[in-house]
């Protein structure tokens, strides 16, 4: 199995389960498109992403997260963006988020949809997600609910108090013991967009590694024993270089990291704290998450320059 699709399957393999055996109930109906609660529309592309860097005294260019990173930290930092998804060339779903981060909280509350084709059939899943942590991203709340036809809908939500996180599901309630500082909370695609704020904070020597609560797979009772007693699975997250992107006919440079995971490697694109990328695989099994805000008309990662 590929890279991409277990990230796929790790997000809404629960769902595409549960969507499968919905196929006689549906192949005779092809509902249209829900409107997502959040709206976000198409921006500008910053000048100061096209233009090139300014130099430092020894005439070596400063990395866009070098410069950026400079801006008052007592300022909140707000970003509001859309994705949208595409495996194997097509496109699965979309997602609005909106993003605040001040010195003492952090708020993250998206909405979106992922569509399947089934037979004669386009089936819609929608879903809203909210997460809630501390000023450095140490996380305290996340809720999600996932929205499917014929009452097939499912929710999560989790609580972190001090070493413990509750997890109420819905038909399951359970509790691990977590390092919260030390965890990153998985759920929809959106949440990716947290790892370059998080890396700068969590970084040593280059990398950054954490503990990963999955809220997007299947909540069967036996995934759940197997975490609490084996741990969390571990995420690291390692700057790498620059990549060059193209969007119609402009260029821009971009941070590139990589994510190693039990679900296999990806690449991230980040403009500083600004998320404009996830990429996993390559040909027939590729998927690729970007910032269609940004881009509405796609984006190609034209090379990857590494700091070595």
């Amino acid at each position: 199995m590929s890279r991409a699709r277990k990230i796929w399957i790790s997000i809404v393999g629960a769902l595409m389960l549960v969507i499968v055996g919905l196929v006689l109930a549906f192949v005779l109906s092809s509902p249209s498109a829900p409107k997502l609660p959040i709206d976000v529309e198409t921006k500008e592309i910053p000048r100061s992403w096209i233009e090139p860097e300014p130099t430092a005294d020894n005439g070596v260019s400063a990395s866009s997260s070098e410069i950026e990173d400079e801006a008052p930290a007592s300022e909140p930092y707000v970003s509001t963006g859309r994705l949208t998804m595409i495996a194997n060339g097509k496109p699965f779903g979309e997602e609005a988020y909106s993003l605040t981060i001040s010195e003492k909280q952090a708020t993250l509350t998206s909405s979106g949809r992922f569509w399947f084709k089934v037979v004669l059939a386009t089936i819609h899943v929608t879903f809203e997600q909210t997460f809630e942590g501390e000023g450095d991203l140490t996380p305290m709340l996340y809720v999600a609910e996932f929205h499917a036809p014929l009452g097939f809908d499912r929710s999560i939500r989790a609580t972190v108090e001090e070493d413990r996180v509750t997890i109420e599901r819905s038909d399951d309630v359970e509790q691990l013991r977590i390092e919260p500082k030390e965890t990153f909370a998985l759920g929809t695609f959106s949440t990716y967009v947290l790892l370059p704020r998080l890396y700068g904070l969590r970084r040593e020597n280059g990398s950054a590694t954490f503990e990963v609560l999955v809220f997007g797979g299947p909540p069967s009772q036996q995934a759940h024993v197997d975490a609490s007693e084996e741990g969390l699975p571990t995420m690291q997250v390692a700057r790498i270089g620059t990549a060059s992107l193209r969007t119609g006919d402009v260029l821009l440079d971009a941070d590139c990291y990589v994510i190693s995971s039990d679900l296999g490697e990806s690449e991230l694109f980040a403009r500083a704290d600004e998320f404009l990328a996830l990429r996993a695989g390559t040909g027939k099994d590729s998927l690729l998450v970007y910032r269609s805000d940004y881009f509405p008309d796609g984006i190609e990662i034209v090379s990857i320059t590494s700091l070595r």
